[in-house]
This record gives C-alpha cells, structure tokens and sequence, in this order.
C-alpha cells in the first residue's frame, strides 16, 4: 500500500491548489494531462485521490480502459508545460514527445510517469462517481451533461524520483 506522509499530502495539495499537478495514464497510447482539483483523503482505510475527468476528453477513455492512473507532482517551477499540456489534445498528439517529456514507466501500475517531476504517487481506480450520481445541491455544480466523472484511485505506491 502507498501510504502517504503529511509532508506528500502537502506536497500533492499545493501544487494542485498552485499550477497544478500532471496526470499521465496509460502504455499504449500514453497520455499527460493537467489537473487543478480533486479530493485526497482517506476512504475505506485507504489513502486516495478523486480524478475529475469529462467524458469527452482522451484521459477518459485511458482510465476508463486501464483503471489507474499517476500524479505526478512537479519539484521545480514547471507553469510552462503546465500551460502547454493544457492546450494540446491527447486525440491528436503524444504529449510525451509534443512536450518533451521522459516517460518512465510505473513502479505499481499500467502507465508512464514523468522524469521531470519530483513526487509520484501512483493509483488504483477502486470506485467510479458518474456526473448523474453526483447530488447538485451548490448553485452553478455542473450539469449531468457537462459534468466530470469521479474516478476514485486507492494510492498503490508513492515514490520520489528526485
């Protein structure tokens, strides 16, 4: 089991919080995606990480094929690719190469990490929340229609690389 310190907690809920964390899921047809948000706690014992992810991205269709998933958290100043993984699609690119990222592969799961982050912490889908489970009780949540999934990932590994 990945069990996380205070100090990767931290780590994770920063630069989520700040620029931003990098997903990558997937081997063979890998992909590298940004995320702002998402929940980190402890659910049925387990340290886990809730991914929002919209059904029409390519993230998607990997997680929803593979069932896991890596955070990878930067150790240096990285709003650049950051900002550029934003504006590319996984559809048509392979980020890795597009952004010129090392893939390493996974320790724990199915997938590539990246050899410019810092922190990895490495998840296994346990639980999937589709938009129209999702109870709207906060004006201006997402509509069904244009919501996210919640892919809930049990935290299998968690490692540095740096």
């Amino acid at each position: 089991m990945g069990n996380l310190s205070d100090k990767e907690r931290l780590n994770i809920i920063s630069n989520m919080n700040g620029d931003g964390i990098f997903v990558t899921l997937g081997m063979e047809r890998p992909n590298v995606m940004v995320s702002h948000w998402g929940a980190l706690g402890k659910m049925w014992g387990r340290d886990i990480f809730c991914l929002p992810i919209r059904s029409n991205k390519y993230s998607y269709r990997i997680v929803n094929e593979t069932q896991c998933f890596a955070l990878n958290v930067p150790h240096r100043d990285m709003r650049n690719e950051i900002a550029a993984c934003d504006t590319v699609s996984g559809f048509t690119a392979n980020k890795f190469e597009t952004l010129g990222f090392h893939p390493k592969r996974a320790r724990s799961i199915d997938a590539y990490v990246l050899g410019e982050c810092g922190l990895i912490a490495e998840c296994k889908v346990i639980a999937k929340i589709p938009p129209e489970s999702i109870t709207q009780t906060t004006e201006g949540l997402f509509s069904a229609a244009r919501g996210h999934t919640l892919f809930v990932g049990e935290i299998c590994d968690c490692y540095r690389l740096h």
